[in-house]
């Protein structure tokens, strides 16, 4: 099952500490700590923000270990 939890329109460029910020407001507010999503450049840099985020509020996460990319996205890409 998939469900739309939250969409944030960003202000500015689609840069790493922009994507975390808005990430981060709906992670707190849910309490979620991994991520599903394709693999492009900015993806991979807001992740390593989110771990940077999580680091500075002293809670444990690894952005190698809690992202899984889109199984569909990638039998698409190859």
């Amino acid at each position: 099952e998939e469900m739309l939890i939250d969409f944030h329109k960003l202000l500015g460029e689609h840069s790493n500490d922009n994507m975390a910020d808005a990430v981060w407001e709906t992670l707190e507010i849910f309490g979620l700590i991994a991520f599903v999503m394709d693999n492009t450049l900015n993806n991979d840099t807001m992740v390593e923000a989110i771990e940077q985020k999580c680091t500075v509020a002293s809670i444990v996460f690894s952005a190698r270990e809690n992202w899984l990319c889109c199984m569909p996205h990638m039998v698409h890409l190859a």
